[in-house]
């Protein structure tokens, strides 16, 4: 009877180990396409993610474009040249 006693104990103690531990994440679907279940669907998480980084892409590309036609019309532009000194009067 002890030793029934001491093997349902041991194998209580193991067994509550087994498991995961932390969040945990809907598998995607090994066929057909569930129904998005709103904000919190990993698709829509992951989508959003995506939308984010290419936005954020967009807008360093944009920069990067307006700094280069910056520098090429800083280029171009021409200082004028300084003004010819008024000629001396003659004296008869």
């Amino acid at each position: 009877m002890m030793r029934i006693a001491l093997l349902l104990i041991a194998s209580a103690a193991a067994l509550s180990a087994c498991g995961l531990k932390g969040e945990l994440e809907r598998p995607v679907p090994m066929w057909g396409n569930p129904p998005n279940e709103g904000a919190l669907d990993p698709r829509t998480i992951k989508a959003k993610e995506e939308q984010e980084a290419a936005d954020k892409a967009r807008e360093k590309a944009e920069r990067d474009a307006q700094r280069a036609a910056d520098a090429a019309a800083a280029e171009k532009a021409v200082t004028p040249p300084p003004a010819a000194p008024a000629p001396a009067p003659t004296t008869p």
